[in-house]
């Protein structure tokens, strides 16, 4: 399997298949759980104003990318 380069595992947006060529597993995990709980979002989105759903988008990704920062703070020497 081709992996990801390091600097494309942490781009703002992956879809599933640039996910699954992550090759740390927690990694991959960490970036698989955000995506499915965005895609649940927008599957959800006739239950949910756009004006919540962008905000809820804009708070995963936050909590993503802060999630993402502690994985890079702990596995350094990856």
């Amino acid at each position: 399997m081709d992996y990801l380069n390091y600097e494309d595992q942490f781009k703002t947006i992956l879809n599933q298949e640039e996910i699954n060529r992550i090759q740390s597993p927690q990694l991959r995990e960490i970036r698989m759980k955000y995506w499915r709980l965005r895609h649940e979002a927008f599957i959800n989105e006739r239950n949910i104003s756009d004006r919540d759903l962008e905000k809820l988008c804009d708070d995963l990704m936050r909590q993503e990318q802060e999630e993402l920062q502690l994985f890079k703070e702990n596995n350094s020497n990856i």
